[in-house]
């Protein structure tokens, strides 16, 4: 595991909110789920051959004309925008379904077989998936009952494995530690997800879709052994590397003296095809913290349409650094519409 150092921003003249916090190995999501693909058109029937002629006729009639073969369907395409999006996500209509009651599961669950599906589970344990195509939907992961001292998530995806969805699911972390985040993976989609009670709610890398979900309640410690016992960095989102990246949709709240609600930064990699779209976001020193720290610059990074809470500790919804280009768009006040300020600097 990697823990980084921790980063501030600083400007001439101006108190800047933290920079990267520390991360273990990888995060990351895939983008939206493949479509089914189309179905094989049916070939048209031969037309008879050699049918017997008429009484008196020639001994042979012409032969039928062959049927025109099917076309072959279109392949379908990848998972449509949910119809969640534009609903404020809230612990009413994020997490395990109303009526849903998981069977409880007590240990871990690691997930070894490509197309497993895990549903209606109440895992009392980490839920590890080293599988492609699996599904968990309608369940809850809490995690260990006593604190865990290795840098882990509750939920966490190895490294190449692809085609991950996991909807509707609470992770509560049930013994929060400072080595313990909500979700780590890569090359997912997470959807309607309740998360409160890790350090980060998650660290995500390269195709990584996250809508409609809510992420919240952060666990805070004084002392941070990837802080180099220091207290902990707390982000609702954290991201240190990867690119096809989608944001969009969620309530991310990060308390006041927590780090920030969106902290992107590139410590592990290259970050790009960055889009944090049609979010509700607070807190943190700054809400959205956007560094290029790790490489000379950083773009291709899309904010917009996102809606801000007022309880940044430095009144600033949005910081990124001067080797930063952001596309920007829409990003206003949550209570009064109007346009939210952008400070820049390192």
């Amino acid at each position: 595991m990697r823990p980084l150092a921790i980063v501030v921003f600083v400007a001439a003249g101006m108190v800047a909110c933290g920079g990267g916090a520390s991360a273990p190995d990888g995060g990351g999501g895939t983008g939206g789920a493949t479509g089914s693909a189309g179905t094989t058109g049916t070939a048209g029937a031969g037309g008879a051959g050699n049918a017997t002629g008429g009484t008196g006729g020639a001994g042979n009639a012409v032969a039928g004309t062959t049927g025109t073969a099917g076309t072959t369907g279109t392949a379908g395409t990848g998972g449509a925008p949910s119809s969640c999006i534009g609903t404020k996500p809230t612990a009413l209509n994020t997490g395990v379904p109303a009526g849903s009651v998981p069977s409880p599961v007590n240990g871990d669950m690691t997930i070894t077989q490509d197309g497993t599906t895990i549903d209606g589970k109440d895992i009392y344990g980490f839920l590890i998936i080293n599988a492609s195509n699996v599904r968990v939907t309608r369940s809850v992961v809490r995690g260990h009952m006593t604190p865990y001292t290795q840098n882990t998530g509750v939920i966490s995806i190895k490294a190449g494995k692809t085609n991950i969805l996991i909807e509707d699911v609470e992770v509560a972390v049930m013994a929060p530690s400072a080595t313990v985040d909500g979700i780590w993976g890569d090359h997912f989609v997470g959807r309607r997800l309740n998360i409160h009670g890790g350090v980060d709610g998650i660290k995500a890398g390269s195709n990584t879709t996250l809508e409609c979900s809510y992420i919240h309640d952060q666990a805070y410690f004084a002392s941070d052994p990837n802080q180099g016992g220091g207290p902990t960095h707390n982000d609702a989102i954290q991201i240190l590397e990867g690119t096809g990246i989608h944001i969009v949709g969620n309530e991310l709240v990060a308390a006041k003296d927590q780090n920030a609600a969106i902290q992107i930064t590139q410590d592990f990699g290259a970050v790009g095809d960055l889009h944090l779209e049609s979010n509700w976001a607070d807190g943190g020193g700054c809400t959205f913290n956007i560094s290029h720290k790790g490489a000379t610059s950083l773009a291709d990074v899309h904010v917009i349409g996102n809606r801000f809470g007022r309880n940044s500790f430095y009144d600033c919804p949005i910081l990124k650094s001067t080797q930063t280009t952001l596309e920007l768009a829409g990003n206003v006040w949550d209570d009064t519409g109007m346009t939210v300020p952008v400070q820049t600097h390192d």
